[in-house]
């Protein structure tokens, strides 16, 4: 009966001793050394700066354009976009061009710019837009979201079975398969 007791009594003092320790362990336990990351962040801090004296860009980037409706008008793949002030410049451009109904024109152009919330696209320098009846060249090609089946130009060029087309300015709406020409000729397709 007494090794029962001394046994109890020994159970209980362990628990009250591991309880105590639980308690004070936490206080005993040394504390973790904090890091200092203010200099992490000040050198953080200039780098960026020194990134921003410098224009950002992108490589190889892959660009959609909406129209007002929600349909996708344009994807562009870009070798090159460079931001400046606002507006966003593009080299190397290939890409399509869809019209309402779905119909598909092949696009490439040397340089391009592209307007700060993707509203916009201007194309120039060597423009050519195909299609499946119709290819044509300019100097500069113009769109906007808000006009999104309608393209405007400078310095059209047009060789189609044997009919030449030159013109300062036009404006192509594929869905309609007409081609404008300001002044007193008008050419349909």
């Amino acid at each position: 009966m007494k090794k029962n007791i001394i046994f109890i009594i020994l159970i209980i003092g362990l628990i009250i001793l591991s309880a105590i320790l639980v308690k004070v362990f936490p206080i005993i336990k040394p504390k973790s050394k904090q890091v200092g990351l203010l200099p992490l962040l000040r050198e953080e801090e200039i780098k960026k700066e020194e990134f921003n004296e410098e224009i950002p860009f992108l490589k190889s980037v892959e660009i959609l354009l909406v129209d007002k409706e929600n349909r996708c008008n344009w994807k562009l793949l870009v070798e090159m976009v460079e931001e400046k002030e606002g507006t966003r410049l593009l080299s190397k451009i290939k890409g399509e061009y869809y019209t309402p109904s779905g119909d598909k024109y092949l696009v490439q152009a040397v340089k391009g710019q592209l307007d700060e919330d993707f509203s916009s696209l201007r194309l120039s320098q060597e423009v050519l837009l195909s299609g499946p009846d119709l290819e044509l060249r300019a100097k500069e090609l113009s769109w906007d979201s808000q006009s999104g089946d309608q393209i405007v130009g400078k310095n059209l060029i047009i060789d189609h079975r044997g009919l030449s087309v030159q013109a300062e300015e036009f404006s192509f709406k594929p869905e309609d398969s007409g081609l404008l020409v300001p002044g007193y000729s008008q050419w349909s397709f």
